[in-house]
């Protein structure tokens, strides 16, 4: 292994560590409490950064991983279908998003696509669980929820894109 491929490596884990602790920080949080599965999504800042930097495929890899074992530290085995199920899709849409509308998305664009993508993963996860269509009435709730939340999310990724030499640290 090459000492550029060991950076890269390392700049992953550390990604995924923060994306851990944003999740750590959000359970702590009693904003969404009352309101199940709505969420602040401070993970999905990591997502997106990495989407810019790594490319979706290394960014889906770490929000994986990601919601993996916070989903087991913090919430439970019962959290990983929803956590995993949400990292997913809503990598995936942001990593789409941010490859074919370029420039012309903002980042709370992508983080606002991002949420919807997240809690319509998670619904369509509940529904197979719980072998129940009627689930489906709780999305705009949560879509309500997650534009918001996307939105925050979405402005925080692009004021770190901004403001961070982290192309520096890359090469």
């Amino acid at each position: 292994m090459n000492i550029k491929t060991s950076k890269r490596l390392t700049i992953m884990a550390m990604f995924t560590a923060i994306g851990l602790v944003l999740q750590l920080i959000e359970s702590m949080l009693p904003i969404f409490t009352s309101v199940p599965g709505g969420k602040l999504g401070l993970a999905n800042i990591v997502s997106i950064i990495n989407i810019s930097f790594f490319g979706g495929a290394n960014a889906l890899l770490i929000a994986t991983l990601r919601s993996f074992i916070g989903s087991m530290l913090y919430g439970g085995a019962m959290a990983v279908p929803y956590s995993v199920s949400g990292a997913v899709l809503s990598t995936i849409v942001m990593w789409l998003a941010r490859k074919y509308a370029g420039g012309r998305l903002s980042g709370v664009g992508v983080g606002v696509l991002g949420a919807a993508a997240h809690n319509t993963a998670q619904i369509l996860t509940a529904s197979i669980i719980f072998g129940n269509g009627y689930i489906w009435t709780y999305l705009p709730v949560l879509i309500i929820i997650g534009t918001l939340s996307g939105a925050v999310v979405g402005f925080a990724a692009e004021t770190v894109l901004r403001k961070t030499p982290i192309t520096k640290i890359l090469n």
